[in-house]
């Protein structure tokens, strides 16, 4: 009744695919069973990838069916693109992957596998024989949580056995990495996760690094221990997990996604946190490769950079049609992502003059006052290297509410620090957006800023007002 109830439930809860997981049981001598399912592409042309999912606590049982909840429908999904073999092994209750602590900010490699890694390395040295076309130069191992775990652990055992490695939400042990550090991985985590510290994967990205490796890490802001619901859902996922191949040297993100793709956060330049919900993935792009179309045209303009409040001024080239201006806004944003975009977006279209109004992303999303103004500092660092006597323009964040988690005293913090920073640059003008509109809290007023965070047609008029004084006075 168990299992009949469990078939039922990803029945009408998952959506319809061509090819379906076959449920199975692996037995072999000297092992404990493990049931699993099998996932077949629909047509066998040519050798065929397998991917490995290994589920996490919650879908440990017996009913052969809950390992399927996470995860592994996005391979079902992704079948039309990426045909492949995917096996999703389901772990006994009271059994573990990797029998380690998951409660501790560091992990330990055990001295054996647990009995279910074991049995499932017995089923991957079988499985050729029964699927001769399987290639075993693209054999792709991935697991979230307790399967994080287990995949790093694997990974440390077997580097030699798999193409690349995607654990999510997981630990490893840092002793071990210099053995994986050629090998491509992706991995995940979100900086709220209180099941599993965040701490784990960090430490496992900065020990690749330190081993000479090139990890891709996406740390997803706010985001607590179902880190795996971003995870698999990343649209360069597939694309960039099956274009790896054992003995190969790792294919980078670029290479996959293209030049205008947003990357996993730890490509980024500096610190703190980058915008990474997936449906900024999009707008990401899109937004940049129209830029790259328009640059020829935008030569030479005044470039507004920022976030969404930039984006949102519909009105902008008409506001200042005196003016050549070119809009460089991506709702989201935060300073450490506008300084990665920085020499595409805005550099090579040779701006007359830059108007940036960036950081209150940053604050939204946890960051702090302190890493967001090193990060302005680094922007003006960098145009100013391009060219140092490139006028830029800082607007000060503007006013928003502790309900946006954007309080007064951070965001004034933070203006004051970017400042201290870049005050004394004769090159920089500032902008007092934030006096111009703050009450007497030093919130946003609801005349101006009807959702507490952007400015309506009022508010535009108001900063535009500001921003023209302050380009006469430049005479732009």
């Amino acid at each position: 009744m168990k299992l009949l109830l469990s078939l039922l439930f990803l029945a009408f809860c998952a959506p319809a695919y061509a090819a379906e997981y076959e449920p199975r049981v692996f037995n072999a001598p000297d092992i404990q069973p493990l049931p699993y399912r099998l996932l077949q592409p629909d047509k066998h042309e040519g050798k065929i990838p397998l991917v490995v999912f290994l589920h996490g606590a919650g879908e440990r049982g017996d009913d052969n069916a809950a390992q399927l909840r996470h995860g592994a429908p996005s391979f079902q999904k992704g079948q039309d693109k990426f045909p492949c073999y995917v096996i999703a092994p389901q772990c006994p209750n009271n059994q573990k992957w990797a029998d380690v602590d998951w409660s501790k900010p560091f992990t330990v490699l055990p001295a054996e596998p647990s009995p279910s890694a074991k049995s499932l390395l017995a089923l991957l040295d079988a499985l050729p024989k029964e699927f001769p076309d399987l290639d075993l130069d693209r054999v792709y191992l991935t697991g979230l949580s307790m399967g994080g775990f287990g995949t790093w652990d694997l990974l440390e055992r077997f580097p030699d056995r798999f193409a690349a490695g995607v654990p999510v939400c997981g630990g490893g042990d840092p002793a071990h990495a210099a053995k994986i550090a050629k090998l491509p991985i992706w991995t995940f985590h979100g900086d709220k996760d209180g099941a599993v510290a965040i701490v784990q994967t960090r430490n496992m990205v900065a020990a690749l690094e330190a081993a000479g490796g090139h990890p891709l890490y996406s740390e997803y802001p706010t985001v607590g221990h179902s880190s795996w619901t971003n995870a698999y859902t990343e649209p360069e996922l597939l694309p960039w997990l099956f274009a790896q191949r054992r003995g190969q040297a790792p294919v980078s993100f670029e290479k996959v996604a293209g030049p205008y793709a947003q990357p996993p956060s730890n490509q980024f330049p500096a610190t703190g946190p980058v915008q990474e919900g997936i449906w900024f993935r999009g707008l990401w792009q899109s937004r940049r490769e129209q830029w790259a179309k328009d640059a020829a045209a935008d030569q030479g303009a005044i470039v507004f950079l920022g976030d969404s409040i930039t984006q949102g001024w519909d009105s902008l080239a008409k506001d200042f049609a005196g003016r050549k201006v070119a809009n460089r806004g991506i709702s989201g944003d935060t300073t450490r992502g506008v300084l990665g975009r920085l020499k595409g977006d805005v550099l090579d279209v040779h701006p007359k003059a830059v108007s940036i109004l960036i950081g209150t992303n940053d604050i939204g999303l946890g960051g702090t006052s302190e890493i967001a103004a090193e990060n302005v500092k680094a922007i003006v660092a960098e145009l100013h290297k391009s060219d140092p006597k490139l006028p830029v323009i800082i607007n000060k964040v503007m006013p928003s509410t502790p309900a946006k988690a954007r309080p007064a005293d951070k965001l004034q913090k933070l203006n004051e620090l970017v400042q201290a920073a870049v005050g004394s640059d004769p090159a920089v003008t500032f902008v007092d957006s934030y006096t111009l509109f703050a009450n007497e809290k030093g919130e946003a007023k609801a005349d101006e800023f009807p959702d507490l965070l952007h400015p309506n047609a009022a508010g535009y008029a108001k900063w535009k007002a500001a921003l023209d004084a302050a380009f006469s006075k430049l005479g732009l």
